[in-house]
C-alpha cells in the first residue's frame, strides 16, 4: 500500500508538473500573438491612408489639369483684348468697335469668376466627399479592430500557475522587503483593463463642418488591452496626416483664389483707365 502511495503521489507531482508546463507555453504562446496583433492596425491604417490619398490625388490632378487651361484660356484672351485696345479705337467713327471691344472684356471677366468659382467648388467638394470616405472606412476599420480585440484571448484570461521564483540580488529583496512594511509594495499591473468608450473619427475631426450635424459616434469595448491602444493610436496617425494634407490643400486653395481675385481687380482698373485714355484721345481740347 505505502508503494502504491508513492507511486500515485509521483504522478499526481508529474501531472502538475506538466500542467503547469502547458500553461506556462500557453501564456508564452498567447505572449507572441499579443506581439503579432500589435502590428496589425498599423498595417491597417496606413494601407487606408495610402489608398484613400491616392485617389484624391488622380480626382484632383484631373480638376486642376482643367483648371490650368482655363486658366491659359483666360490669359490668351485678356492678351488678345489688350493687344485690341489700340488708339484708333479712339476715332468717333470706331465707337461701336471700342463698345464690342469693352463688351469682350466684361464677358472675359464674368468667364474669368466662373472658371475660379467652378475650380473653387470642384476641388473643395472633391477633397471633401473623399474625406468623408476616408473617415468612414477608419471607422469600419476601429469598430471591427475593436470587436476582434475584445475577443483576443490574453495571459490574463489564463491562470498563472507556478512559476519558478526569479533570484534576485540581495538589494533588491531588502527594498522589496522595506516596501512592503510600509505597505507600498509594488503591484503587477494587469495587462487587461477595464472597457474605455471609443470615440469615432467626424468630418468635422479633419474639414470644418459646414453643417450643424456633426454628431460623433461612441461605442464601448468589453476590455482595453495594448493592441486596443494601438488600433486608437494607429487610427489618430493616420488621421493627423489626412487632416495635414486636407489643410495644406485648402489653405493653398485660399491663396490661389485671393491671389487670382487681386489680380483681376489690378487688370480690370487697368483696363478701365486704358479705356478712358484712348476715348479722349481724339477729343478737341480747348485752348483758352
Amino acid at each position: 500500500m505505502e508503494e502504491l502511495n508513492k507511486r500515485l503521489n509521483n504522478y499526481y507531482l508529474q501531472t502538475q508538473e506538466f500542467y503547469n508546463k502547458c500553461i506556462q507555453d500557453l501564456r508564452g504562446v498567447l505572449t507572441d500573438v499579443l506581439q503579432l496583433h500589435l502590428e496589425v492596425p498599423q498595417l491597417l491604417y496606413e494601407e487606408i491612408l495610402e489608398k484613400y490619398v491616392t485617389e484624391v490625388s488622380q480626382k484632383t490632378s484631373v480638376i486642376k489639369h482643367q483648371f490650368d487651361m482655363n486658366k491659359v484660356k483666360i490669359a490668351d484672351l485678356r492678351e488678345s483684348n489688350k493687344t485690341q485696345l489700340k488708339p484708333i479705337l479712339g476715332h468717333p467713327n470706331r465707337e461701336v468697335d471700342l463698345n464690342n471691344l469693352c463688351r469682350k472684356e466684361e464677358d472675359r471677366a464674368i468667364e474669368s469668376g466662373d472658371v475660379l468659382n467652378e475650380y473653387y467648388n470642384e476641388l473643395t467638394n472633391t477633397e471633401r466627399t473623399l474625406a468623408q470616405a476616408f473617415i468612414e472606412s477608419i471607422n469600419n476599420c476601429t469598430e471591427r479592430l475593436m470587436n476582434l480585440f475584445d475577443q483576443l484571448i490574453t495571459t490574463d484570461d489564463v491562470i498563472l500557475g507556478t512559476v519558478a521564483e526569479e533570484k534576485l540580488p540581495t538589494t533588491v529583496l531588502l527594498k522589496r522587503e522595506l516596501r512592503s512594511k510600509q505597505g507600498d509594495a509594488p503591484s503587477v499591473p494587469a495587462l487587461s483593463q477595464e472597457g474605455r468608450n471609443v470615440k469615432l473619427v467626424r468630418l468635422a475631426d479633419i474639414a470644418v463642418e459646414r453643417t450643424a450635424s456633426s454628431k460623433s459616434d461612441n461605442f464601448k469595448t468589453s476590455k482595453f488591452t495594448p493592441v486596443h491602444e494601438e488600433a486608437l493610436t494607429s487610427m489618430n496617425k493616420a488621421c493627423c496626416e489626412y487632416k495635414e494634407r486636407f489643410v495644406v490643400i485648402m489653405e493653398e486653395l485660399e491663396k490661389l483664389s485671393v491671389k487670382w481675385t487681386a489680380n483681376e481687380e489690378r487688370w480690370k482698373k487697368q483696363w478701365v483707365a486704358s479705356v478712358h485714355h484712348v476715348r479722349n484721345l481724339y477729343k478737341p481740347v480747348n485752348i483758352s
